[in-house]
């Protein structure tokens, strides 16, 4: 059996639609039928219909010219040697790199209440879980936003986080982008959870882990990469201050180099090993780290690719950027 609530007044921006009945102009509204990922029950809700802007429906007809970030690209990586038989000689290498998952804000975010328990991918069969309502991160800041348009907020003082559905292992190459706003948690941005292990503190990929450091990816207690940072607290590159710190993070391991971009500048080339990398969790390191803090900040995007990308970077990066703007923050 359905539960009710009240008339829900959303997107106060936009117009209402109304209508006459016995002479009496009355609001238009419509029934809106929600499931529980995690227990099954129906929700009904009532809702003002109203008139999309017109910006809004020229943005939205924006995206139509966005590249979708699926299927598969093609990287090139040209290679110079010189021996004296033959000279200078250039040849080109054909690569190919396909996404391994694509989370994006407006596809498929199951909530209840503003909770979020479910966020499955666009591409491939990858989703994100959490069945622990305590530990749910909310759509929009603190659960006020509006399914499609909102971010997934991950409130550290909750402890939120959420898990695959099964463990990615990236191998060689990869490249991972991350479009989030930090948030500022007991006064600096700091041990922002981007990813991590479940079985393994060691294993993860996280800002501000310590003072004067930003970006860590760690796979063992004795193999990781450490980026320098001053001043003592990490902040965002941010070319456009309206953005305040919302930020794309662009991380890319190429060979035995490691490249970390921020909105589009590159701001750190490190050595790095080729180990394995391997996360099973969003926004926390582990089960077993004793630091329990968990990432404060609202994500609106995150992929994973099977390569370095260089050629396409480029243009994915515009391709999430022009995808994200259509989103609201709260």
């Amino acid at each position: 059996m359905s539960k009710f609530y009240k008339i829900t007044d959303k997107q106060e921006s936009l117009q209402k639609v109304y209508c006459t009945i016995d002479g009496v102009l009355t609001p238009v509204v419509y029934k809106e039928l929600t499931s529980s990922y995690t227990t099954g029950a129906e929700y009904s809700s009532y809702n003002n219909l109203k008139i999309t802007g017109q910006k809004r429906l020229i943005a939205q007809s924006s995206l139509k010219n966005a590249s979708p970030i699926q299927g598969i690209l093609t990287e090139e990586v040209e290679t110079t040697t010189t021996t004296p038989q033959a000279g200078t000689v250039t040849t080109k290498t054909t690569t190919k790199i396909s996404p391994i998952c694509v989370f994006e804000f407006s596809h498929k975010v199951f909530d209840e209440n503003g909770s979020v328990s479910k966020w499955v991918s666009s591409f491939g069969s990858s989703s994100l879980s959490q069945s622990t309502s305590g530990n749910q991160p909310a759509l929009g800041f603190y659960g006020k936003g509006i399914n499609g348009s909102a971010p997934i907020f991950f409130d550290g003082a909750n402890s939120d986080f959420m898990s695959f559905d099964s463990a990615i292992t990236l191998t060689g190459d990869f490249t991972l982008f991350f479009y989030v706003e930090p948030l500022k948690y007991v006064g600096s941005m700091k041990r922002q959870r981007l990813l991590g292990k479940s079985d393994n503190d060691n294993m993860f990929l996280s800002i501000g882990e310590l003072a004067n450091e930003s970006y860590r990816l760690s796979f063992s207690s004795s193999t990781k990469v450490q980026v320098a940072n001053t001043p003592l607290y990490w902040s965002p590159y941010q070319p456009v201050k309206e953005d305040k710190n919302k930020v794309l993070i662009s991380v890319i391991r190429n060979g035995t180099t490691l490249i970390i971009r921020e909105n589009g500048l590159q701001v750190a080339s490190e050595t790095v090993s080729t180990t394995d990398f391997t996360f099973d969790q969003m926004g926390k390191v582990s089960d077993q780290d004793a630091d329990s803090q968990t990432m404060h900040a609202s994500m609106y995007h995150f992929s994973a690719f099977n390569g370095a990308m260089v050629k396409n970077l480029e243009n994915i990066e515009a391709s999430i950027l022009k995808r994200v703007k259509q989103a609201k923050s709260i």
